[in-house]
């Protein structure tokens, strides 16, 4: 445990700095700022609770909502904390020292909760495919137990665990229960990691349609839905009993009323036409809704007059709202000649219509001698619709892209990039962050990678898949495991969704010749964490201590201890790190200085030089506070452990004052 009075503690793998974040002491915290009157000794009061909100808290028995087997324990789940860590895997990755782009290898609510602390409010959008539950088409057996010990049996890298490595398709697979505990705590994580203006967008179909919205609804709200996208999946369609299915969903819910979802460019020439003030098109003033009129519009109901002495070169005629000997007045009249309404009012039109140079309300007269009024539109961009019909976004359109990159047969109905693309338009910006946390075939790091190279955006990617075990058995698998067997590679579905996203990497540089895109990637494998648990062994303590008092794994290298240190301070995991060599160790500043860490051995002697080294650092690189982490057991390397804490904790806190944030040892 940690010594309250040591000048640098260590941190052990029972600590809360140790784990992924306390989500349910957030909760209290913020509910404590709402309601300070509701929490007691760090306890919530419900009945105090309950008198502070009146009568809005229900609390009847038959209440709307979904409610299945496990949900209460799926949501506990989804609040415990993680005690697993990411190793990076430089071999696997792509211009690591470059890219900032990351793909991570484990089962993705482990991994949603070990990138918590780095990553919470920064995604602009997350697009995840998850199973469609049609059968045996997932594999997430959420151990609440030992979560992470269960991903490793689940994936072959230990073998004490007698966990299935699919799913029964009768006893289970089909049954929405399952489908649902594996859903809902991971969407429950997601909304944690939206920016205010985030929204997430999810394909599936309709197996799981109807349940996915309403725990949507429930975890985002039911103001939150921003749409449910009907898209054209296939053209032939699918027998499903009597009609064929041609269609699939993309639902989105956003994480404030204020959603971050942009209009789109205009398909050809949007804008025809063009004056001094640029280009523009020709948008009739009338409303042409039917259900508006002057009878429940009267304020729109008036004359326009036009000047037919005043025409431009385009044969538009300026416009007033009053009228003169020659004007000729103008009401708003349906083709039938029933009275219609205008779409603006007297104000706006009078203001419009002034511009004695260029007005933006003007006439013209059709062939047949009548008068239409206009307004000079200059929008170039529309709302996204919500029926997608363009062949682009049909599946089989994804499996000729896998074959373009040479990996044909290898992936199960791979999402078409355009689709990924077109949804990146309208909910991201050029430096925005979209996370996958069902990355599959890759699709989306690849739509990411092309529009940027498309608009010259910097946006990044997370993507988590689970290296689900392929059957070589399985003739569905054929082509895959033919692939990484002769490759030398693990037969699992990560090792494809790297694959791919090297080959389409690739693609993009080939297609793009020197314009600058992010085509790398940074591979992390989900993994226990680097510090041991205390396990004594009742028969021979003695032991068990000395075995305790390196809490580092074996095996585990300073860099598996770096990436530990950033997840559990909440840094990036691809912020530029910088080494230097002070006092004979070696120093690493992550984040600008954000994290300082030494896990070399240092002794007594060493301790002011290599203090008051840091402390020249720290003030050069001047973050806002940093916090300093060293190897426990590499401090006292001489034998005088007190002393070197003593002296480097003081010369730290002496020289930053309260730029330190923490000072702490692993």
């Amino acid at each position: 445990m940690t010594n309250a009075n040591d000048p640098i503690p260590q941190i052990t793998r029972n600590d809360e700095a140790a784990g992924s974040g306390d989500l349910v002491a957030g909760n209290v915290a913020r509910l404590k700022e709402l309601f300070p009157a509701i929490v007691t000794d760090g306890n919530v009061d419900f009945e105090v609770l309950r008198e502070l909100l009146g009568g809005v808290v229900e609390d009847h028995e038959e209440r709307y909502g979904l409610h299945w087997k496990g949900k209460r324990k799926a949501r506990a789940f989804a609040l415990t904390p993680t005690l697993g860590t990411l190793r990076p895997a430089a071999d696997d990755s792509v211009e690591w020292d470059a890219t900032q782009n990351i793909v991570i290898e484990g089962d993705n609510l482990e991994a949603l909760k070990l990138l918590r602390r780095s990553y919470t409010g920064k995604i602009k959008l997350i697009y995840i495919d998850p199973p469609y539950n049609t059968g045996n088409d997932f594999v997430y057996n959420d151990n609440y137990a030992q979560p992470v010990r269960g991903y490793l049996a689940l994936t072959g890298q230990i073998d004490d665990q007698d966990v299935a490595l699919t799913t029964d398709r009768e006893s289970s697979g089909r049954l929405h229960t399952n489908w649902l505990n594996m859903m809902y705590p991971r969407l429950m994580m997601a909304k944690e990691f939206l920016r205010d203006d985030g929204v997430i967008a999810i394909s599936t179909d309709d197996n799981e349609i109807s349940s996915l919205r309403v725990i949507l609804s429930e975890i985002f709200g039911d103001e939150m839905l921003v749409s449910q996208i009907i898209v054209q999946s296939n053209k032939r369609g699918q027998t499903y009993r009597d009609i064929a299915k041609t269609h699939e969903y993309i639902t989105i819910f956003s994480k404030s009323i204020e959603s971050g979802v942009y209009e789109i460019e205009k398909d050809g020439d949007a804008l025809p036409f063009s004056d001094a003030n640029g280009p523009y098109d020709l948008w009739e003033l009338r409303n042409r809704n039917p259900k508006f009129g002057k009878h429940n519009r009267p304020n729109l109901f008036y004359p326009i007059y036009v000047d037919p002495g005043l025409v431009d070169a385009d044969g538009l005629h300026r416009i007033s709202l009053s009228g003169s000997a020659d004007s000729i007045e103008v009401l708003p009249l349906n083709s039938e000649g029933g009275e219609s309404c205008w779409r603006w009012g007297q104000e706006k039109v009078s203001v419009a219509a002034l511009d004695t140079e260029l007005p933006d309300v003007v006439a013209r007269q059709t062939r047949e001698g009548r008068w239409n009024i206009y307004q000079k539109s200059r929008k170039s961009t529309k709302k996204v619709k919500s029926t997608w019909d363009d062949v682009a976004f049909i599946n089989e359109r994804g499996t000729v892209q896998a074959g373009d990159l040479g990996m044909a047969g290898m992936f199960s109905h791979p999402k078409p990039v355009d689709l990924v693309r077109e949804i990146i338009s309208f909910t991201t910006q050029a430096d925005d962050m979209i996370m996958d946390f069902f990355a599959g075939s890759g699709t989306t790091g690849q739509a990411v990678m092309e529009k940027n190279a498309e608009d010259g955006g910097s946006r990044r990617y997370i993507l988590v898949q689970l290296p689900e075990t392929l059957d070589a058995d399985d003739a569905d698998h054929a082509e895959a495991t033919k692939y990484l067997r002769k490759a030398g590679k693990p037969l699992n579905i990560a090792e494809l969704t790297k694959e791919r996203l090297r080959r389409s990497g690739n693609k993009v540089r080939d297609t793009r010749g020197s314009e600058k895109v992010d085509t790398g990637f940074r591979v992390y494998k989900l993994a226990e964490s680097n510090l041991k648990p205390w396990q004594p062994d009742a028969e021979d303590l003695e032991a068990s201590i000395l075995d305790a008092v390196d809490n580092v794994l074996p095996g585990r290298t300073e860099d598996d201890l770096l990436v530990e240190l950033l997840l559990k301070t909440g840094i990036d995991l691809t912020l530029s790190e910088e080494k230097r060599s002070i006092a004979g160790q070696t120093v690493h500043a992550l984040g600008g200085g954000t994290l300082m860490v030494c896990l070399g051995n240092v002794g007594a002697d060493d301790a002011e030089a290599l203090g008051q080294g840091m402390a020249d650092w720290v003030d050069a690189l001047d973050p806002v506070q940093t916090t300093v982490y060293f190897k426990d057991t590499g401090l006292g390397s001489d034998g005088n452990r007190a002393a070197t804490k003593a002296n480097l904790a003081a010369i730290l806190r002496q020289r930053l004052g309260d730029r330190i944030a923490k000072i702490a040892s692993i």
